[in-house]
């Protein structure tokens, strides 16, 4: 009690010494001193109390928070901060000790002895008294953290973006960098634009490559070489053939495209390219006979071109069976009816069945026992009548050629015998350019080859580019050639030869196989890439780039397999066997009118009404001819006469007409009274006779 009274006392008259005047005389140091104590006295909590731990929370958090790291591996910079977390902590001790040690000199100095160690008593006993409760610890103890939680948030969040900045925009010696399909896949977008702006005299427009210039071969390249086209469905075959279309109907080249799904859209743009380009219209074969055209497969060419066709259609060659004995009785009795056979199927079925005269008795029995086979198969044929034409009347294949005619060929993949006769008509083509009687460049698109395509049409695919033609093969993927349905066939050759005398190849997005194959044909480069790049891992577990790189040589495809596979729609990869590969961008011919084909009934009945119409004029004329007519006159009666008797005054529209004809005038249509609404609304929908 007496300590603390005294203490009160004392604390009275140091405060009440603290404010005496200035101006009293026999002070031993003037007012700043007194003025330095009392500032002491009111901050010392708790602003100089945070203040000091503060500052020592970050010290020792730059002190102990640093790892020991090779001095060799030291900047300048690195030892400065080693050595101020070494001594920066210790200077800072001495400094506290230092600023207490001049607060009691000066209250020595301004109280006396017993007085000034009496005042630091009481600045420290003032701040313990402050910190000794629940909400000052728990703020001393937030001071003390905060420079810790900074620098968790710096090390943990802040360092590693400074890092990663500083590595992208850092000036590197290289920039290579191999292919990553994230950044493939959209690299290169679709392009639209009209192909017509870019055709030029001379030359074939193929598409834009990826700096949008336009992508040229010439017409005697074009010319020289075959092509094949590959993708999946609806990635832009189609549209690439579009536009190699156009440009072929526009050069006057004959153009022939065999259609196996069909394309909704191919019909369409080559009627609109005839039209624009003031070309005949498309001549139109389909073997489904859904609509027009009649072919006889084994009419035309020469026998043994005929006898050939004939045995691959009828499946009359040797696969070393024990059928091929049966086989060969079938191609003795074919090579025997050659002599009498005009080609036609209808003229077949008579002879194998014994009902044409031209044979020898002696051997139609043998060829009726023997021919089963075959007349099993011509019963199946029978089913598409457009395959029995009438001698002369069915679709003449070197006639076309030879007209440089535009032609359209409608099959189908999921049924065999349109195959076959697809097949053997692609075979008759084959046989008609290799005798060249045509005067211009053919030009022939197959769609999905797989299902037509023959080892004697790939074999001939060298052999028709000297003939002045080529053609242009487009499938899905690289092994579909081998999937062809004759089995026959040696599929690994005929892959092989489709690929040599291919020398353009257009690909668009495919399988994996396929896109390997495609960028392993594009040629490799060399890339200067980070083989190995280092980063820092600190104690908050973040990493730095250290900015330390291993640079390695790299070979890598010039087109890559991930650019491939992540090709957009009519986005390809286009190969010539002259230049370097490149991307190529294509785009759709514009079609103003959808055309669709015409029906074989519609058709037949247009063509009936014609013949018939025919006929009967001409009949009229032979009657006329004959007197028959002026016999008829004759015979009626007056009272007929005068009961179809014409009325000038119920017709005044004909008598003038009749008045300007007679007068050499040119007679004006007569004036139609106007149509209203209801009737013409009434009239849609009937039929025309």
């Amino acid at each position: 009690m007496k300590s603390r009274k005294f203490t009160r006392s004392k604390l009275l008259v140091i405060r009440f010494r603290l404010c005496v005047d200035d101006s009293k005389e026999g002070m031993t140091m003037n007012f700043d001193g007194v003025d330095f104590l009392r500032w002491v006295y009111d901050h010392a909590y708790p602003g100089l109390t945070y203040l000091f731990l503060l500052i020592l929370a970050v010290l020792i958090q730059f002190t102990f928070s640093g790892h020991v790291t090779k001095k060799s591996d030291l900047s300048v910079m690195d030892h400065i901060i080693s050595y101020l977390r070494v001594k920066l902590l210790v200077f800072y001790v001495l400094i506290v000790l230092m600023f207490n040690g001049f607060v009691l000199l000066v209250s020595l100095n301004v109280f006396g002895k017993d007085d000034g160690l009496e005042y630091l008593g009481l600045i420290y006993g003032n701040v313990l008294n402050q910190v000794l409760n629940v909400s000052s610890v728990i703020s001393l103890i937030t001071v003390f953290l905060v420079p810790y939680l900074i620098h968790l948030v710096y090390r943990r969040f802040i360092t590693p973006r400074i890092s990663a900045w500083k590595r992208k925009y850092r000036v590197s010696q290289t920039g290579d960098s191999l292919s990553d399909i994230r950044v493939e896949k959209d690299k290169y977008a679709s392009k639209t634009f009209d192909n017509r702006e870019y055709y030029k005299d001379d030359f074939v427009f193929m598409g834009l490559n990826q700096d949008d210039s336009p992508i040229y071969l010439s017409d005697e390249e074009f010319k020289s070489k075959n092509l094949k086209i590959l993708g999946a469905t609806q990635t832009g075959k189609g549209v690439i053939q579009q536009v190699l279309i156009d440009q072929a109907i526009k050069k006057g080249w004959g153009v022939w495209f065999f259609d196996q799904k069909p394309d909704d859209f191919i019909y369409s743009v080559m009627v609109q390219s005839c039209k624009d380009w003031n070309k005949p219209l498309p001549v139109i074969l389909d073997l489904t006979g859904e609509s027009v055209g009649s072919y006889a497969p084994f009419e035309h060419g020469l026998l043994r071109e005929r006898l050939q066709r004939f045995n691959k259609v009828f499946g009359l060659t040797s696969k070393g069976s024990d059928a091929d004995h049966y086989k060969g009785i079938n191609r003795q009795i074919m090579t025997f009816l050659s002599d009498y056979w005009d080609g036609t199927l209808q003229h077949l079925d008579k002879l194998l069945n014994g009902k044409d005269n031209a044979v020898p008795d002696a051997k139609k029995e043998w060829i009726f026992e023997n021919s089963i086979n075959i007349r099993t198969k011509l019963d199946e044929w029978k089913l598409l009548p457009h395959l029995f034409p009438k001698k002369g009347e069915g679709f003449d294949i070197q006639k076309e050629l030879e007209k440089a005619s535009i032609v359209y060929i409608k099959g189908r993949q999921d049924d065999d015998l349109i195959r076959e006769v697809c097949t053997a008509l692609l075979v008759e083509w084959k046989d008609c350019i290799i005798r060249k009687k045509h005067t211009k460049h053919i030009f022939t698109l197959l769609d999905e080859a797989k299902f037509c395509i023959s080892a004697t049409v790939a074999s001939a695919l060298a052999t028709i580019l000297s003939k002045d033609a080529n053609m242009a093969l487009a499938y899905q993927e690289r092994d579909d050639i081998k999937n062809v349905p004759d089995q026959t066939v040696d599929k690994d050759a005929l892959k092989n030869q489709v690929e040599t005398n291919t020398l353009i190849t257009l690909s668009y997005k495919c399988s994996f196989d396929t896109a390997e194959w495609i960028a392993n044909n594009t040629g490799t480069i060399q890339k200067s890439t980070t083989r190995m790049e280092q980063v820092d891992t600190d104690g908050f577990g973040a990493e730095k780039w250290t900015g330390n790189r291993m640079i390695g040589s790299e070979e890598e495809n010039l087109i890559n397999i991930n650019s491939i596979l992540s090709l957009n729609k009519r986005v390809g990869v286009f190969m010539n066997n002259e230049g370097l590969a490149q991307y190529l961008f294509t785009s759709w011919i514009n079609v103003k009118e959808k055309v669709s084909l015409p029906s074989r009934n519609e058709a037949i009945t247009r063509e009936e009404k014609i013949l018939n119409q025919e006929v009967t004029e001409n009949q009229i004329n032979e009657e006329i001819l004959s007197g028959k007519k002026q016999n008829d006159i004759d015979k009626i009666d007056i009272e007929t006469v005068e009961k179809v008797h014409f009325n000038p005054e119920e017709d005044p529209e004909f008598v003038r007409m009749l008045s300007e004809k007679v007068k050499g005038v040119k007679p004006e249509k007569p004036v139609k009274n106007p149509v209203s609404g209801s009737d013409l609304i009434s009239s849609i929908g009937k039929k025309e006779d």
